[in-house]
Order: structure tokens, then C-alpha cells, then sequence
């Protein structure tokens, strides 16, 4: 968590996918192999690829099916290169490629102990499984019935385990084979990952199939982050790349699918164990508020329901309940990423933390806003009030004034300390707030408005504890006070 981000923006201020968050796809970066330069099977493929585009050769293209299961996977970037030519001359060739390539990335553990007959009939049965695959895409693409997404083998996450002292005597064998069996058949998701961005990259209705793929390997993918074991647990080399592409393809599923679905799927999120938990929302949330923002017409009840359950599930985080002290401004690597998130923030150790929701969309923000109240009351309280306050001040509005004063009172509630207030400078920021507010909304400065007893508790506060800023702004709110009585007087000499 808390990589840095580097989204660029559209015309509308906001972005359209979560992948450049954190290091670059495989296709864009990385060794020789995921690129096409000084990939000679690569360029060899692309080559191949506009060569069928030119000719139309149905052997070029049984050629281009075969190619996807080359075992040093170059067929991965020529095909996102080519991509635009394939979709527009036949789509169902990526469709098959891709999936021919999913029925190769299993691969075999061999053990030095392994009888070397037994590892060639297994690798065998391998390569027949590979041919049978081929065959029925081809077959499909000819006109036949086409086939399903191959079933990856059910391995288990590598847990990260710290030292352990063993207890003297016998150890049961179940107990054995739980704590050191090997895992013999494993998926190279990170290949798998390159074919997974390609189905991102085309506009979202260009390749109608993609949540097929979601469907296929949602429970995989739940398995491998750590679906269903203890909240503590730490996954070792868990998918990452396979993760940043899935679970930003798995946000349109949470926001699309059916009421019926939404909670079953959910819980593929947040029934993981707290460190993967953080990697994986991190992901859906961008990607669902990219959804859900870029989308004039996207209603914002799906969003808010996601947003509810993930607040639910950061709040029972063990590291959101042990925070510590209200005025400290440490924040971990585990929780910071998610909790900025959660509260349209990215965070980054390095470089400092800051709201991604643009101006222009600022007004959208509105019905998102009672999902971060329970935000508010607790957790690491200087990240909270700091990402608040940095999301409040993208374009402050009037309107969100009792937001505003719910999160002061809650802030205070928990500290008056100056760490808080003083030195994480949310006082100075609370008080910019309110003056931008009081320019959009002079009203809001006479004493008959509903919130003015509210807001004199604030400027009180904020002056007790020290922030400068606040008593300047206490001298506007009284003299526009007195202005008020001043003109109420001359009205009633006039009547």
C-alpha cells in the first residue's frame, strides 16, 4: 500500500482506471520479455498478426492461437500492440488467444526427488491438455461450440510465517501436512496479468466478454489473497499484478450486478484477512469511484452501498482499533492507503498524501458523504481529519457545512491536543474551510441561522487550543454580527 500515485486526469479532472496507481502494467514495463523491444518472438508475432490482417489466413491465424501458449510468453505484448487490429478485423481471436494462454499458465514444481518418468508423463499430460485447448478454439472460431474459461488448479496462498519453536514430541501427520506440504501445480498470474490489462485497455463496451473472465477466477483470486483464514494472517508473493487488473475489473462487477449478487460478491472482499483486505478494496474503491465520477449518469446508490461496507470493514481493521494516540501523526503502510481511499484520498509515505477528486467533479461527492461519517469518530485521528480536510478543501461548498462541524466535534471530542490541531495544521485547514464557506454563503455569519451556535463552538474551540487563524476569523463573524443588529435597528427607526 501506499505506492505512488500517478493517475493522470481526464478532460473532467478524474481518471479512468486505477492501473497507473502503483508500478507500471507488465505490458508497459519490465524485463525485455513484456515489451516488445528486443523481443525478437514478439515483433516476429506482430508481424504475423498484420500479416493475417493483410491476408486473412486462417492457418496465420491457428498459427497466432498456437503462439499464445509459448512458454516465454511473448505473444502477450505483441498481442496488446496489435490489439486495435485484431478487434477490428475479428474480436473473437483475442477471445481465443486469451484463453488458450489461460490454459497454459499452470505450471509444475519439480522436486530433485521426482522420478524423471513421472515428471514427463505429467508434463505430457500438460501439453495434451495445451493441444486439446488449441483445437477447440479453432473450432470455435470455424463455427463449432465454444468452449469455457480452464479451471486453474485450487493452490493455496503462501502464508508469511515467523519463527516458530516446536513443542517436544510426536507431531500428528494432519498437522504435518498442514503446516509443510508443497504445492506442486502453480499459475503464473503474472503473465496472466498482461492479458488481463489488455481487456482494460479498449473502451469498456469494445470487448463485451470481460466479466466472463472476472466470473471465471473470482474464487481463485479470493483463495489466493486469503479468503475465508484469520484476520491476522499475511499473505507471502501474493498475485499482485494479477490483483491490480482483476479487482479494478471486479469493481464494475460490484457496480453493475444485480441486487441479488452484490452482497456474495462483496464478501470475496471483505471477508479477506486485514493486509490483503487493504491491498484489494484499495484497488475496488478506485476503481469504482472512477466508475462512478466519470459517469454523469451513474446513480450513486451503488457506490454508497459499496462504500458503507468498506468503511464497516476498514473500522473493524485490528491496526483502525488499536490507533493509538488521537494526536500522533504516524500512520502505517498497511492501513494509510485504504483509509485515504476510503475518504477519496491516495496516500503515499513519500509524497505526501492528497484528494484525487477533481473541482469540476465536486459536486458528486454530495451523496458519498453520510458513508465516511463513521469515519469520523475514530481510527488514526490526525490521517482522518488530514484527509477530510484535504477533500473538503478540493472545492469548498456551503452546503457541507454540518459535515464539516459533525467532523470538527468529533475531532475535539477525541483531542485538544496541539499535534492535532497545531501541528498537523487541520485547525489552519478547518479554518479555511469556514472562510471559504462564509464567502459562498455570507448568510451563514448572521445570528438567527440555525447552525451559528454550532459554528461559535468551533471558532471557540479552535481558539482554545491555539489556532491563530481562528481568532481572525472570530473578529469577521462578530463584526458581520454587528452589522446585522446595526441594519435590524435602522429598519425598526425607519418602521
Amino acid at each position: 500500500m501506499g505506492m505512488t500515485s500517478c493517475s493522470r486526469r481526464t478532460r473532467n479532472g478524474f481518471v479512468r482506471s486505477s492501473r497507473s496507481r502503483w508500478k507500471s502494467s507488465p505490458i508497459a514495463g519490465g524485463s525485455s520479455q513484456h515489451t516488445l523491444r528486443f523481443n525478437r518472438p514478439a515483433i516476429a508475432t506482430l508481424a504475423l498478426i498484420h500479416l493475417w490482417g493483410r491476408k486473412g489466413s486462417n492457418a496465420d491465424r491457428d498459427t497466432l492461437i498456437r503462439l499464445a501458449t509459448r512458454k516465454d510468453r511473448s505473444v502477450a505484448p505483441a498481442s496488446s500492440a496489435g490489439l486495435a487490429r485484431i478487434l477490428e478485423i475479428e474480436p473473437g481471436l483475442f477471445k481465443a488467444a486469451m484463453r488458450v494462454a489461460f490454459a497454459s499458465m499452470t505450471w509444475r514444481w519439480k522436486s530433485y526427488q521426482e522420478d524423471e518418468a513421472e515428471h514427463a508423463r505429467l508434463e505430457a499430460e500438460r501439453a495434451a491438455a495445451i493441444d486439446a485447448a488449441v483445437s477447440a478454439e479453432v473450432d470455435w472460431l470455424d463455427g463449432g461450440a465454444e468452449s469455457a474459461w480452464t479451471t486453474w488448479p485450487k493452490e493455496r496462498p503462501h502464508l508469511r510465517r515467523g519463527s516458530r519453536i516446536r513443542v517436544p514430541g510426536p507431531v500428528p501427520p494432519a498437522q504435518f501436512d498442514e503446516d509443510e506440504a508443497i504445492e506442486i501445480v502453480h499459475v503464473d498470474s503474472a503473465a496472466a496479468a498482461q492479458w488481463l490489462a489488455m481487456i482494460q485497455a479498449p473502451p469498456k463496451g469494445s470487448i463485451g466478454w470481460r466479466q466472463e473472465v472476472v466470473a471465471a477466477y473470482a474464487d481463485w483470486t479470493a483463495r489466493m489473497n486469503g479468503l475465508g483464514l484469520s484476520v491476522d494472517t499475511e499473505i507471502d508473493r501474493d498475485p499482485h499484478d494479477w490483483n491490480l487488473h482483476q479487482y479494478a475489473l471486479f469493481a464494475e462487477r460490484l457496480l453493475d450486478g444485480t441486487p441479488m449478487s452484490f452482497d456474495p460478491d462483496l464478501k470475496l472482499v471483505t471477508d479477506l484477512p486485514d493486509e490483503p483486505f487493504c491491498e484489494v478494496a484499495h484497488t475496488v474503491m478506485h476503481a469504482a469511484d472512477a466508475l462512478y465520477f466519470n459517469d454523469p449518469q451513474r446513480t450513486a446508490s451503488r457506490p454508497a452501498d459499496l462504500r458503507t461496507k468498506l468503511v464497516e470493514r476498514v473500522i473493524a481493521l485490528k491496526r483502525w482499533e488499536y490507533a493509538g494516540d488521537p494526536a500522533s501523526s504516524r500512520i502505517d503502510m498497511e492501513s494509510g492507503g485504504i483509509i485515504a481511499k476510503m475518504l477519496l484520498n491516495t496516500h503515499d509515505p513519500f509524497n505526501g498524501t492528497y484528494s484525487y477528486l477533481p473541482p469540476l467533479l465536486v459536486d458528486r461527492v454530495d451523496p458519498l458523504l453520510a458513508t465516511m461519517r463513521p469515519l469520523l469518530r475514530g481510527g488514526p485521528t490526525v490521517f482522518v481529519a488530514l484527509c477530510t480536510m484535504k477533500l473538503l478543501l478540493v472545492a469548498p461548498r456551503a452546503r457541507h457545512l454540518d459535515f464539516v462541524l459533525d467532523a470538527v466535534e468529533a475531532w475535539f471530542d477525541r483531542t485538544h491536543a496541539a499535534g492535532l490541531w497545531i501541528t498537523a495544521g487541520i485547525g489552519g485547514r478547518v479554518v479555511r474551510w469556514f472562510d471559504a464557506a462564509f464567502a459562498e454563503q455570507p448568510d451563514l455569519l448572521i445570528p438567527a441561522h440555525p447552525a451559528r451556535g454550532r459554528i461559535d463552538r468551533a471558532l471557540g474551540n479552535l481558539i482554545g487550543v491555539g489556532v491563530a487563524e481562528a481568532h481572525e476569523l472570530e473578529l469577521r463573524v462578530e463584526a458581520a454580527a454587528g452589522d446585522a443588529h446595526a441594519s435590524v435597528a435602522h429598519l425598526d427607526r425607519g418602521s
